[in-house]
């Protein structure tokens, strides 16, 4: 058994909570110490019976900890991973077993993949990628670091998300479309086209309603 964290206690950590147990059930191998936040966020003193603490050292059993970041927000995401790993942490890739992968699909660390999701073949995952229930990946898909791909969100073949990227739940991608650095895609939206760095598109079709950088 491994020792592991969750960074998050909301509902995500909840349902990562939740895949720790399924793999478990299969094969125990995950030992689940508890739950993380940042320091002075409001937080319980407890979900489902286990510890949340805003001192990862409070938990951790060595140096190094695994750590499962369960939060949805890309930009806090990729600070709270850049924090930990600059600290040694490790971040295992977790998928549920009931998630369905195809052959050649890479799942770099860090990546999550919650119950029902199916990733066809040749598909590039990058680290740090959320795959949430009942998300579809086709084939020669390529998702850049740190996006979040929400509950049943379906994402066609030769698809490139950039880092970042945001999509909400039920939208679709059309095969062959570009989703550049942070945007954001309403959910239920429809892409039927490229989108730029920085953009939240939504609509069906989906429109651009907002453009420019990330300040987050």
């Amino acid at each position: 058994m491994r020792d592991i964290a969750i960074y998050g206690c909301g509902g995500f950590g909840r349902e990562v909570l939740q895949i720790l147990h399924a793999l478990n059930a299969q094969e125990p191998q995950w030992n689940c110490l508890g739950f993380v936040v940042d320091p002075g966020f409001a937080r319980p003193e407890s979900v489902h019976g286990l510890p949340v603490v805003d001192d990862i050292s409070s938990l951790e059993r060595g140096p190094r900890a695994n750590i499962a970041i369960a939060i949805g927000a890309p930009s806090v995401r990729r600070r709270v991973a850049e924090k930990l790993g600059a600290l040694g942490h490790v971040f295992p890739t977790l998928v549920h077993p009931r998630a369905w992968i195809g052959a050649k699909v890479s799942l770099s660390e860090g990546v999550l993949v919650c119950a029902n999701a199916c990733l066809t073949t040749d598909i590039i995952v990058s680290p740090h990628v959320h795959l949430n229930l009942s998300v579809t990946v086709g084939h020669d898909a390529e998702l850049g670091a740190y996006s979040t791909i929400s509950p049943g969100a379906n994402i066609s073949g030769y698809v490139t998300l950039g880092e970042g990227v945001d999509i909400g739940t039920g939208a679709t991608v059309i095969q062959g479309i570009s989703i550049g650095d942070g945007a954001v895609i309403g959910a239920g939206a429809a892409v039927v086209r490229s989108i730029p760095p920085h953009c939240t598109a939504v609509g069906v079709p989906a429109k651009i309603i907002k453009t420019g950088q990330d300040k987050s």
